[in-house]
C-alpha cells in the first residue's frame, strides 16, 4: 500500500530532508562546509515544498554552477539519496541527451501533429517529480536545441529541476557561431531558476591523500613517459599480440589491444584520432571498468579533435566513476584541445585526481604498436 501524500509530505519537511543527508556526510566522514550546508538547506527547501501536495506551490528550481571539484555532484547525491520518493530521478547530461536521441530518431512521424521529441520527453520524464541534472553543458547545436524544449516540457509539468553545471548559464553553447540562438534559453533559465554559484576556493579532488584513492576513476594513474616500474606498480600488463581485436561500441568500430575481463586497452590514435562520440564512451563505460589509453602523445603532436576526444572519454569515465589509466609520452596540456577555459579547468581537476608514479625506467613499446616517438 503507497503512503498517504501527508505521510510522504511529512517525510519530506525540509528539515528532515536536510538531516538525512548531513547524516549521509556523516557516514563518509565529511562535516559540511558553510556554503555546502546553506546549499542543502535551500534544496530540501525547494524540494519539501514540491512534493507537498500543494499544486499551487511556486517551484523553485535550482541552478548550482562552479569550478570542478568544488562537490556540486556529491551534494546534488546527497540531496538526491535524502529525498523520499519514487518520483525522483537524477541523471547525466550526456545519457539523458543520448536517450532522448535515440527515442525521438525512434519515434519517427506521428500521428497527432506533435513533434518526435515531445513524445519522447514524455517517455522519459514520466511521472517524476524530482529532476536531478548533473554535470549540465551544452556545446553542440543539436543537443541546444534538445534541451530548451526539455527545459520546457519539464516546466510545463511542474517538475522541480534541480542542475549541476561547471558553467554560469551566459557560458552555455560558447561557440561564437551558435551562441546567440541560445540567448533565449539562457533568459530562460535565469528567470525560472535560482543561479547559485559553489566555490570553497579549493578542489577537494587534489587534497585527497593517494592511499584513499582505492577504487573507480581516481584508483587510475597518469604515467609520465610510462615505464617498465609504473606499469607493474599500476597492476598493468602489456597485451600480447595474440590479444588484439576489434570493437564496434555503436556505429564507429575501434581497434583494441585489449578487450577482456573488464578492461579495454587502446593505443591513443586508434581511439582518439578516429571519429568517435560520447556514444561511444557511454558504451565503454557500461561493460568495461577499467579503460586504458596507451601511447598519448606529448603536447602539440596531435590534432586538437583527438585531445577533444580524449578529454570527452575522460568526463565520461570520470562521471561513471570508471579507473583509468593513462600512458603518456610527455606531461599533457589540459588547453591541448583549444576548448573553453571551463573545459580546460574541468579536465585539469579530472587530471588531478589520478596517481601520478614517479619513474624513468624505459619503457618497452606496447604491443602492437609502433615504439613511443614522443
Amino acid at each position: 500500500m503507497s503512503p498517504s501524500p501527508s505521510l510522504l509530505s511529512g517525510r519530506n519537511s525540509s528539515r528532515r530532508i536536510l538531516a538525512r543527508a548531513e547524516a549521509l556526510a556523516a557516514d563518509q566522514g565529511i562535516v559540511l562546509d558553510d556554503g555546502q550546508r546553506r546549499l542543502l538547506a535551500d534544496l530540501a527547501s525547494a524540494a519539501s515544498d514540491a512534493l507537498s501536495q500543494r499544486g499551487t506551490a511556486t517551484l523553485r528550481h535550482q541552478y548550482v554552477h562552479g569550478p570542478p571539484g568544488r562537490g556540486k555532484t556529491w551534494l546534488m547525491g546527497l540531496f538526491h539519496q535524502a529525498v523520499q520518493t519514487k518520483s525522483k530521478r537524477r541523471v547525466h547530461f550526456h545519457d539523458f541527451f543520448r536517450d532522448l536521441h535515440a527515442r525521438a530518431h525512434a519515434a519517427g512521424p506521428t500521428d497527432d501533429g506533435r513533434p518526435a521529441v515531445e513524445h519522447a520527453l514524455d517517455a522519459l520524464l514520466g511521472d517524476t517529480r524530482l529532476l536531478c541534472f548533473d554535470e549540465l553543458h551544452v556545446h553542440d547545436p543539436g543537443d541546444a536545441m534538445f534541451f530548451a524544449r526539455t527545459l520546457k516540457a519539464v516546466f510545463a509539468r511542474r517538475i522541480l529541476l534541480v542542475a549541476t553545471s561547471n558553467y554560469a548559464p551566459e557560458d552555455l553553447l560558447p561557440s561564437d557561431y551558435f551562441h546567440h540562438l541560445f540567448e533565449p534559453t539562457i533568459a530562460l533559465i535565469k528567470s525560472r531558476m535560482r543561479i547559485r554559484m559553489l566555490d570553497a576556493g579549493t578542489d577537494y579532488r587534489t587534497i585527497v591523500p593517494a592511499a584513499e584513492r582505492a577504487s573507480g576513476y581516481s584508483a587510475g594513474h597518469l604515467m609520465v613517459p610510462g615505464t617498465r616500474r609504473q606499469l607493474e606498480g599500476a597492476g598493468l600488463t602489456i597485451p600480447a599480440p595474440s590479444e588484439q581485436t576489434t570493437i564496434r561500441p555503436t556505429t564507429h568500430s575501434f581497434r583494441a589491444l585489449r578487450a577482456a575481463q573488464g578492461q579495454a586497452w587502446f593505443d591513443f590514435r586508434d581511439l582518439c584520432d578516429a571519429p568517435s562520440a560520447a556514444s561511444d564512451y557511454l558504451h565503454l563505460a557500461r561493460h568495461h571498468d577499467h579503460v586504458v589509453i596507451d601511447g598519448i602523445p606529448a603536447p602539440g603532436r596531435a590534432d586538437p579533435s583527438a585531445w577533444k576526444r580524449l578529454a570527452n572519454l575522460i568526463d565520461v569515465l570520470y562521471d561513471r566513476d570508471i579507473r583509468i589509466d593513462l600512458i603518456c609520452m610527455a606531461v599533457p596540456d589540459p588547453g591541448a584541445s583549444g576548448g573553453h577555459a571551463v573545459d580546460t579547468a574541468r579536465l585539469a581537476s579530472r587530471l588531478a585526481a589520478l596517481r601520478r608514479p614517479d619513474d624513468d625506467t624505459a619503457l618497452p613499446a606496447a604491443a602492437g604498436t609502433p615504439p613511443h616517438d614522443g
